[in-house]
């Protein structure tokens, strides 16, 4: 039996901001770190709806694999985030607790694990579902990774940077390198649910849907 990829200590430290017109931060990036690759991607999030489970970060990676990351705390201005599950679909039934501990009203229906889509139709209405196209460059100074990413989602287009590097002091020596005022450290969840709340407070639907 093929069994699911349990990484409980896949630890990364993460830096992501969401720099506007004026920021410099992407042109620094560039200009530091050695472009690695550029890829057109689709990821589907899988946004819990419950307050206990807002450390979690789930999402479908390319129609493909499934993915979960949590967060573990703070360190100044950079996150340290651990990977708990990774793995392509049919996804097998060893996720069936990691399901239980992200969305804890969900029960595991037949066939939920065959597909995304299937995956998606058991999670819904226990997660806010966000389709993120993504155009993404990815960078490398040393043992620290970058990218620079072109995103669309929720009506929404708009570019984010990242750094990660699985030990803090590569990410918070460059950091400090750049000076102060830093832009806020937000990752992807959190920049999405203040997308969603923003829709819902001028009366856009619910974003709690499998798109046709």
């Amino acid at each position: 039996m093929r069994m699911a990829r349990i990484l409980k200590w896949d630890k990364t430290y993460e830096y992501r901001a969401w720099p506007g017109p004026e920021d410099t931060l992407a042109a620094t990036i560039r200009r530091d770190f050695q472009s690695q690759q550029m890829e057109d991607r689709t990821d589907d999030y899988l946004l819990p709806v419950g307050l206990s489970a807002l450390t979690f970060l789930p999402k479908i990676r390319a129609g493909k694999k499934f993915e979960i990351k949590q967060r573990i705390r703070t360190d100044a201005a950079v996150e340290i985030w651990r990977r708990i599950f990774s793995e392509k679909f049919p996804l097998n039934l060893n996720v069936q607790p990691v399901l239980e501990a992200v969305y804890p009203s969900a029960a595991l229906t037949e066939g939920a694990l065959d597909t995304p889509g299937r995956l998606v139709r058991m999670l819904m209405p226990h997660a806010f579902f966000c389709r993120v196209r993504k155009t993404r460059l990815s960078l490398r100074k040393g043992a620290c990774k970058a990218e620079i990413t072109e995103i669309e989602a929720l009506g929404k287009e708009t570019m984010t940077v990242a750094l990660e590097c699985r030990k803090l002091s590569p990410v918070a020596d460059y950091l400090l390198a750049q000076g102060s005022p830093l832009l806020p450290n937000i990752d992807y969840g959190t920049w999405l649910r203040a997308q969603i709340k923003r829709r819902s407070s001028i009366g856009l639907v619910d974003d709690r849907r499998w798109p046709p």
